[in-house]
């Protein structure tokens, strides 16, 4: 129960620290996703009830998972302002340079998907079945609890209301 206390403090504290942050304009992309990670790690934690071992070993795993994740965003980013300049650019463009590089994005985006696969495919060496089923259920309960932050700090004043 004190856990749960403490965590719901540190979610409070971090929610008003993100509205005041966005406030004043001086949201720190880096510096809040940092306090996102965080948060999400301990309420992980939390969740899937796993042990320092269990811990230390999942969160390596997913450390390296995620290092892949973050290098194939940055290629579709690259491959985006490529296509960007391309299209700004006002120079004749191919039909086939321009199929070119929205297969290599396709191809980046199911290469994603396909090591989100094998990530969850790989855990049942470090977490049970149930905790696997409860990581899956966490991630899209706390990207939406995220989203939802956001977008109420996004609405005018007047709407929040």
């Amino acid at each position: 129960m004190k856990t749960l206390i403490n965590l719901t403090l540190m979610f409070t504290i971090l929610v008003l620290s993100v509205s005041s942050f966005a406030q004043k304009d001086k949201w720190q992309d880096e510096e809040m996703r940092a306090k996102f990670e965080e948060l999400e790690k301990i309420k992980l934690i939390e969740t899937l009830e796993m042990n320092e071992e269990t811990t230390l070993r999942f969160f390596a795993r997913q450390s390296e998972h995620k290092n892949e994740q973050m290098k194939m965003q940055d290629e579709i980013k690259a491959n985006l302002d490529d296509l960007d300049a391309i299209i700004k650019g006002g120079r004749v463009v191919t039909t086939n340079e321009l199929k070119s590089k929205i297969n290599a994005i396709n191809e980046l985006e199911l290469q994603i998907e396909k090591n989100r696969v094998e990530f969850i495919n790989s855990l049942p060496d470090i977490l049970s079945y149930e905790q696997i089923a409860q990581l899956l259920l966490f991630e899209r309960r706390f990207r939406n609890e995220v989203r939802r932050m956001i977008m109420k700090d996004r609405r005018p004043p007047k709407d929040r209301e």
